[in-house]
């Protein structure tokens, strides 16, 4: 990080001499923040002299992400085992430790950039006619960069897994390890503390600074028969909520600052950055893995795996690379020249959750959150991680429901509720960053200029549309295409009508909506003009236009047990018909869970991290 660099910082501040010593050492305390705060040394060093001099591991981890970062600590627990851990982005920049800028992270320097195949039934009001596919390319990976909202999913999510013969993967089963990486610092009661962990590598906060519009929220959540719950990730999840936030003391808690800041002195674990794994090699005439290809500044280097390849990319980047490998469908490897090591459905089942916005404005004062206001706010978050920048409210606020039962146990929506303040589209502008056209993108503004908007998005949970993701060409910088197919599936479709119907809308009507002038408006299109205002067409039409991704890709190297063809590993996470070779993120999630993704996805490596211990043990007392 430049900021903690004497080479830079010093000309800059004997720059400054003449504005006196005042000056100059509010400058140093400055630097000295942003340092704390996001410099080099909170990071695990480079290792890349290290692996030219010995490329021999034990154990190699492909991606930093929110399942890596876990894998690279938990393994080397066991101190006489070697691990790589690979990662394509670097080290986490500034931006990404600021947690109310979330959206500022969409098409940053930390962030992939994927877009899906256009298609004509979804994300139609786009420039490119495409939604933006956020993902983290740093360590930390999509925990750098996403919402911080700490969310499980429902039990059923788990016990359907395990219902479709992935045994050991049930609610029971999986809620010792969502408690293993936690340090809880919430109210902990009867009702949570069976649910919740502390003493772990990462922070799952409960703030205190209750903003007054989420409060207003539950309160008129509740006049539609919502139930207000503390904790959504225990007992129920059905209802209405503050979520709990992936934070520490006022900045962003990824798995990065979590599991790999601890441990960035360990001396059996290296970390290779800004590197492309590019192909996993196998012994000749075999299958068993042997090693792997990285490309360091266009330069190959292979280094070789004692036990296991471990890859833990996401759900683009892995399939990606098992492709690459000659693991995936036999066709379309060979349409692309690739030898064929395995025929499996890599890539198929893609799954991801769609949100759709609905707005409700109110008057308010332009002038709440401007530029002077947003750079006080920047600099008390430098220099104290305090103030408006520290914390995710007034974001906070999701809530659960189910359109066809609003008894039942589990819910098919998700409702995200975002505050969007008067003239605030220097921090916060949703369709400028998602890459909106530019009408849209003006009427938003417009509608801002002295308005407060508050978002409030439907989350289709468990959408029966489901994709798939295939390679381009044989480069692997080349980005692989990926197909949404969102609302293929017209159920897809009539779930979110009842679900505005059922909510959004009647959230309207409520006296304390109505109390503080909140009223419900949508933002004009064009394409929607010719069909009645909140009828089905209508709602169907702003769906297929507004289309939002919620950064939730899952489900193309699906697990599944001997006998599901259309599984790619096995309950331990093992490659099928492969030795040597595990995936360990979301893309191994036969179904997608019922909320955020990042929790259940570091429970998945917390777990697999156990399964590795226990097949490689061989008396290893410490396991």
């Amino acid at each position: 990080m430049w900021a903690c660099d004497p080479a830079f910082t010093t000309p800059i501040l004997q720059s400054y001499s003449a504005a006196g010593p005042l000056f100059v050492q509010a400058l140093q305390g400055f630097f000295a923040a942003q340092c704390a705060l996001a410099g080099d040394h909170l990071w695990p060093a480079d290792a890349t002299e290290a692996v030219l001099q010995d490329p021999n591991y034990d154990f190699i981890v492909v991606g930093a992400g929110s399942a890596g970062a876990v894998l690279a600590n938990r393994l080397t627990e066991v101190a006489d085992w070697k691990v790589l851990l690979v990662e394509a982005g670097g080290n986490p920049s500034l931006g990404t430790m600021i947690p109310q800028a979330f959206f500022s992270n969409i098409g940053g320097p930390d962030d992939w950039g994927y877009r899906p195949i256009p298609q004509e039934g979804a994300c139609r009001s786009y420039a490119t006619k495409s939604c933006a596919w956020p993902r983290g390319k740093t360590l930390g990976g999509c925990s750098a960069i996403n919402g911080m909202y700490y969310v499980r999913g429902n039990r059923l999510d788990y016990d359907e897994w395990a219902a479709a013969g992935n045994h050991g993967w049930s609610y029971d089963e999986v809620l010792p390890y969502f408690k293993k990486s936690e340090n809880f610092t919430g109210t902990l009661n009867e009702d949570t503390t069976p649910y919740h962990g502390t003493g772990g590598y990462l922070s799952v906060e409960d703030t205190k600074n209750v903003h007054d519009i989420e409060k207003l929220l539950i309160q008129a959540a509740t006049e539609i028969g919502i139930e207000a719950l503390y904790d959504v990730s225990g007992k129920n999840q059905m209802g209405i909520t503050r979520t709990f936030t992936t934070t520490k003391n006022g900045v962003r808690h990824s798995t990065a600052s979590a599991f790999l800041s601890p441990i960035k002195q360990r001396k059996n674990l290296h970390v290779i950055k800004n590197t492309m794994a590019t192909k996993i090699l196998f012994k000749p005439n075999t299958r068993d893995v042997e090693s792997i290809v990285l490309n360091k500044n266009g330069r190959d280097v292979v280094v070789k795996a004692k036990k296991e390849i471990i890859i833990s990319a996401g759900a683009i980047n892995s399939p990606q690379l098992l492709m690459l490998s000659g693991i995936g469908p036999r066709k379309h490897l060979e349409d692309l020249n690739i030898d064929v090591k395995l025929d499996l459905p890599v890539g198929e089942n893609l799954q991801d959750h769609v949100y759709i916005p609905t707005y409700f404005t109110m008057p308010g004062d332009k002038d709440t959150l401007g530029l002077l206001q947003i750079t006080g706010a920047f600099a008390e978050f430098i220099t104290q991680n305090t103030g408006i920048l520290s914390d995710t409210s007034p974001h906070k606020v999701i809530s659960f429901y189910n359109t066809t039962d609003p008894k039942a146990s589990s819910p098919d929506v998700q409702f995200h509720h975002v505050l969007v303040p008067p003239n605030s589209y220097n921090l916060l502008d949703i369709y400028s960053v998602h890459g909106m056209n530019d009408d849209l993108i003006k009427k938003f503004r417009e509608v801002n200029e002295n308005n407060h908007i508050l978002l409030m998005v439907l989350v289709l949970l468990r959408p029966k549309s489901k994709g798939r993701i295939i390679l381009k060409s044989t480069d692997p910088h080349d980005y692989p295409l990926i197909y949404a197919n969102y609302f293929q599936e017209q159920d897809d479709v009539l779930t979110i009508i009842r679900g505005f119907k059922q909510y959004s809308l009647k959230m309207g009507d409520t006296n304390t909506f109505k109390h503080i002038g909140l009223k419900q408006q949508w933002i004009e299109i064009e394409a929607c003009k010719k069909f009645e205002t909140d009828s089905d067409d209508f709602i169907e039409c702003v769906a297929r236009e507004t289309t939002f991704s919620l950064y939730h890709p899952v489900g193309t190297v699906k697990m599944g047990p001997d006998g599901d063809a259309s599984s790619v590993v096995d309950p331990e996470l093992k490659v099928k018909h492969v030795t040597g070779l595990r995936v360990v993120d979301a893309s191994i999630m036969p179904d997608i869970t019922r909320g955020n993704t990042n929790a259940p996805t570091i429970m998945i490596a917390e777990k697999a991290a156990d399964m590795i211990k226990a097949f490689w043990s061989k008396g290893h007392t410490e396991l």
